[in-house]
């Protein structure tokens, strides 16, 4: 029996490869094991969810309770040297106006001497070596236990780094998986480098190897896992049964509205009431319906999604479900993920400030309204809506001409009225951002992945 050990941190493990054609590929092959390290109070729901005989759950040690491993996360996120990365920690100081300006400057000072060294490719080859001799016994007892093959991390960030360090020093086979598009622009440097690397797009293969100093040989390209769900229209329904499961009106066209997470959440209710009033005067040549997705880290409670839905006249439901607690409790489970699906299928326009639903319209050709200012009420640059289509990943489908960017509540009321009226406007531009950050549209990425992983047992 050959054994897979694999980090299970958070949902997005259990969205790009649980619920994907990844694990049935897998364990097709009747001599592979699969052991799942995950928190502690999700192992009962993974089990009920996945229950085979190969596939086990198990504790997942607590790496982020650790000093030192929190010590070298933020070295490690202050020392990548990206457009992105500066604005981020001048945001962080800019928007800690709370705490006084020595402490809140000194700390600004070391991240950006870490951002300035990050640059240089010894500074970031001293980084990881430094990592590499940082004392981490945390799971021996696993290795011991389950004497795994392979061992998989596929986030790249934070927690996986600690399993990956003692699997080299154990001398166990490595494989890695980026996890999105932003991540080696803001969250991670590559810390340790695994024997084998995944990586969704070839745009990511070069950030890899320009900021991660990663080799060629060690990549395989796979295509983007979770989207093969949408290439393949698994799981859509009909508009009448999905607008009356929400609520609306089939015979309206909808307007789905992404929140994009925390850094934006203020800025997002604003635009909503902005919306509600072109509603109510008339601005909107078309009687439109509303949805407003919750992003899933920030999902809403009932008596939230309820004040939203009367004091913004829209439709709104969870975008997740919710297992255990803390931070860390929302999961995609396929309620979740058909609900995303058919959000997406059925909307006529989507609109959103910097989360990855510019990809996942674009996959179906849906308008793209991209919010570049501040609401009702103007902002300092570092805490407003136009600094993020500065972020890197951002800039580089801006250039595409895929997404209209709205800067006035004039401007978002114009493209609203002109996508209602004309769908195709700027399509040729939504083409190119699949293209360019999806680049695999067979439906089969997460074939592609899993069939990596076993060619490496």
């Amino acid at each position: 029996m050959k054994t897979i050990l694999a980090t299970c941190e958070n949902s997005f493990f259990v969205r790009n490869f649980l619920r994907t054609d990844a694990l049935p590929r897998i364990l097709a092959r009747g001599d592979v094991r699969l052991v799942l390290l995950a928190p502690q109070e999700k192992l009962e729901y993974y089990r009920k969810e996945f229950p085979h005989p190969r596939v086990v759950f198990d504790v997942l040690p607590p790496v982020r309770k650790r000093g030192i491993e929190r010590f070298f996360n933020a070295l490690e996120k202050s020392s990548i040297h990206t457009r992105t990365a500066y604005m981020l920690l001048r945001s962080d100081f800019e928007r800690s106006r709370n705490v006084s300006f020595l402490r809140r400057g000194g700390v600004f000072v070391l991240r950006l001497c870490a951002w300035m060294f990050g640059g240089f490719k010894l500074w970031r080859v001293l980084v990881r070596s430094l990592y590499s001799v940082a004392s981490s016994k945390l799971f021996t007892d696993l290795f011991a236990t389950y004497r795994p093959d392979l061992v998989f991390c596929p986030y790249m960030v934070f927690a996986d780094y600690a399993l990956l360090k003692e699997a080299k020093k154990s001398h166990i086979k490595t494989l890695g998986m980026t996890l999105s598009w932003d991540n080696l622009y803001s969250k991670t440097l590559l810390l340790v480098h695994t024997d084998h690397l995944i990586v969704q797009t070839d745009t990511i293969k070069k950030q890899a190897e320009m900021m991660g100093d990663y080799h060629k040989k060690t990549f395989s390209v796979s295509g983007i896992p979770q989207y093969d769900r949408h290439i393949s229209k698994q799981g859509i329904i009909s508009r009448g049964e999905f607008m009356k499961s929400i609520g609306g009106d089939p015979q309206k066209k909808l307007m789905l509205y992404a929140f994009s997470g925390k850094a934006g959440l203020h800025i997002d209710f604003e635009i909503l009431e902005m919306i509600d009033g072109m509603r109510k005067r008339g601005a909107l040549k078309e009687n439109i319906e509303v949805l407003a997705r919750p992003y899933p880290r920030t999902d809403f409670p009932q008596e939230k999604l309820e004040r939203v839905k009367k004091e913004y006249g829209i439709l709104c439901a969870p975008s997740v479900a919710h297992v255990g607690v803390g931070a860390g409790d929302w999961e995609f489970d396929e309620r979740a993920l058909s609900y995303l699906v058919n959000s997406l299928y059925h909307a006529d326009v989507v609109i959103t400030m910097y989360s990855t639903f510019f990809i996942e319209a674009a996959l179906y050709d849906k308008p793209l309204i991209g919010v570049a200012f501040d609401g009702a009420r103007p902002r300092s640059y570092w805490d407003s809506a136009a600094r993020f289509f500065e972020w890197d990943h951002l800039a580089e489908i801006k250039t595409l001409n895929g997404i209209w960017l709205v800067k006035t509540a004039n401007e978002l009321t114009l493209a609203l009225n002109t996508y209602l009226k004309n769908p195709h406007h700027l399509s040729e531009g939504r083409a190119k951002i699949v293209e360019r950050q999806v680049q695999y549209t067979d439906g089969r990425s997460a074939e592609r992945v899993a069939d990596v992983i076993l060619s490496l047992l």
